[in-house]
């Protein structure tokens, strides 16, 4: 009995490990179901709306092109998206909410209650992909993130709007 409580033990010890393995392994999912890596025509494919294409010049050493879509809805919150692409891959995702559709703070609720807690943003971490949160490089007063898995979510808050930026840690232009 003692021999087969202990197999039944270790088995579920392993199925455990491999649930939780199984689930970091899965790739970070935007809204429409956008991953890194995708393409413009894959996200054009899977938005809606209008779009505008720019080439967003950073004083950094990397210069994205970006799809934007100014009317939109992610999570049911009113926001502008843009998907910015080194290549034809797309690295990061800068999501641009108003402060009179939602606060700060439930903004950071949200977000925190999806992929863990916020904390002080990990600049070495985040490397060049603070030129995809800011194109000059820098951080407003008020910002945190969010690490989870391969990407790192950082929130800013301006005076009159929330920027809420996903990076793609394992992008090449990072390191």
């Amino acid at each position: 009995m003692r021999k087969t409580l202990a197999v039944l033990t270790a088995l579920v010890m392993v199925l455990a490990i491999a649930t939780v393995a199984a689930a970091e392994a899965a790739p970070f999912a935007f809204h429409n179901g956008v991953q890194f890596g995708m393409s413009m025509d894959q996200i054009q494919a899977v938005e809606t709306g209008r779009y505008e294409y720019d080439n967003e010049h950073t004083h950094g050493p990397v210069d994205f092109a970006e799809l934007e879509y100014e009317h939109t809805k992610v999570d049911g919150i009113r926001a502008e998206v843009k998907y910015l692409f080194v290549g034809n891959g797309l690295v990061a995702i800068r999501v641009n909410y108003e402060t009179r559709d939602i606060s700060y703070r439930q903004l950071k609720d949200n977000l925190t209650a999806k992929y863990g807690p916020a904390g002080a943003v990990d600049k070495a971490l985040l490397a060049n992909g603070i030129y995809a949160v800011d194109d000059d490089g820098r951080l407003e007063r008020q910002s945190e993130a969010i690490v989870a898995g391969n990407v790192m979510i950082v929130l800013e808050l301006d005076e009159d709007d929330i920027d809420v930026t996903y990076v793609d840690l394992t992008a090449a232009y990072v390191k």
